[in-house]
Order: structure tokens, then C-alpha cells, then sequence
């Protein structure tokens, strides 16, 4: 009798023991903030500001904070927040704070991939060719991988001269490119000034080179007056009188 009422008092002391310290788990968990309310937090801010401006063309890879990190329990909305001249794309960081009875905060690594159409050469391109939509395709990369800069429209490049040998599949950047020369230093060229609403054309010399766009200066060869202008895609020279 006494031995069944021991073999009781064991199991009742186990049972009791093991709730003591599931119970005290469960609260010592309750008492911290978890991490997936954090990643959370950090989604749904990024996919309100940052993802939404991207036409659902982005997303988002949080990092992972340490498991050994307790954080007390926030007894208010978490807030995320983005300082002033972070990256919105590529490796960046989030900041996470608690402004509870018991504040914190800390910040939380993150990737923001953004994919958007580039032009790539169809070809190896070689230097001193002109580009033609001939030897270009569209691509969709993702922008954060291409920190050099990239060229979205292939009307924006036709026309434009390589720099440097380009083989077939690399992504195109501004630095790549220059506009073709059109005139030379020494050429005859036309000479376009704009007099209120009359425009009168005249024969100079170009004393630059220079490519469309570019102001280079010229000289009007029956007044022998120098002047500056701006080169036309037609290979004129427009000046303001």
C-alpha cells in the first residue's frame, strides 16, 4: 500500500515538475518580441514604400537576425522606418524600433531586387562602330546588379558610337557610348541664327568638333565674327543673336 502510494507521489511530482517548466517556457517566450514580428514589420513597410513604386517588379530578401537576440515584448505597434539617404535597392537596411513602455530599436539587412528592361548587344560590338537597333536586344535584369548604369530604350542609342570592344550579351551603360562626331575642326559648315521669329542661315567654319548636342564655336566667314552655337542633328550650327 505504502509502495502504490509512492509510485503516486513520483508521477505526480514529474507531471507537476515538467508543466513548472513548460509553463515557464511559454512565459519566458511571451516576455520577448519574436523575430517573425520583426521580418514582418520590415515587409510590410518595404512593400508599401519601396516595392509598390516599382510596379511589382521588386521584391524583397530580409536578413537574419542573430537567434541568440532577445528584445523585450513591445507592448506597442512595432515601427519601420528607412533613413534619410538609404539605398532603395540592392543590400540596404531597415530600421525596426519599439516605442513602448520599453523602447528599442535596431536595424535589418535587406535586399531590394528591382527588375527592369536594359539593352544588351545582340553581337560583339567593336570600337568606332555605330550602333543600330540591328545589334540590340531588351533584357529584363535585375537593376541592383548593374551599379554602372544601364540604357533602357534602344532609340536613346541608336545612332551612338562604341568606345570599346563590347561582346555579345553584355548589358550596355552610358560610359560605353559617345555620340559620332559630325563636324570637324576646319569644316564649312551652315551657320543657323534665330533673329526674334526669322532665322537666317550663313556660311562659317567650324572651329571645334563636335557631336549633336555638343556648343562648339564657328566663325561667320563674311563678317570674320566668332560665335557660338549649338550643333543640330541636321550638322548645323544654331546660334542666338
Amino acid at each position: 500500500m505504502f509502495s502504490l502510494y509512492i509510485n503516486h507521489l513520483n508521477k505526480y511530482l514529474l507531471f507537476y515538475g515538467v508543466s513548472l517548466i513548460l509553463f515557464s517556457s511559454v512565459s519566458h517566450a511571451a516576455a520577448y518580441q519574436s523575430h517573425t514580428s520583426i521580418y514582418k514589420a520590415a515587409e510590410t513597410f518595404l512593400s508599401a514604400h519601396v516595392l509598390s513604386k516599382h510596379n511589382n517588379q521588386a521584391t524583397v530578401t530580409v536578413g537574419k537576425l542573430d537567434s541568440r537576440l532577445k528584445l523585450k515584448k513591445c507592448n506597442k505597434r512595432l515601427q519601420a522606418f528607412l533613413r534619410k539617404g538609404s539605398r532603395r535597392i540592392g543590400k540596404a537596411t531597415v530600421g525596426i524600433k519599439c516605442t513602448g513602455t520599453k523602447p528599442w530599436s535596431l536595424h535589418l539587412p535587406v535586399t531590394i531586387s528591382v527588375f527592369g528592361d536594359v539593352l544588351v548587344a545582340k553581337t560583339q560590338l567593336h570600337k568606332g562602330d555605330i550602333l543600330s537597333a540591328s545589334d540590340l536586344k531588351i533584357e529584363k535584369h535585375d537593376l541592383a546588379n548593374l551599379p554602372y548604369g544601364y540604357i533602357e530604350e534602344i532609340a536613346s542609342s541608336a545612332g551612338m558610337k562604341i568606345k570599346k570592344r563590347i561582346d555579345a550579351g553584355t548589358v550596355l551603360t552610358p560610359s560605353m557610348l559617345k555620340k559620332p562626331r559630325i563636324i570637324s575642326r576646319g569644316q564649312k559648315v551652315t551657320i543657323l541664327a534665330r533673329l526674334g521669329r526669322m532665322q537666317v542661315r550663313m556660311e562659317g567654319k567650324a572651329l571645334a568638333h563636335g557631336a549633336a548636342g555638343e556648343r562648339i564655336q564657328v566663325m561667320n566667314l563674311k563678317s570674320r565674327k566668332k560665335l557660338e552655337g549649338v550643333i543640330t542633328v541636321n550638322g548645323e550650327v544654331k546660334v542666338d543673336i
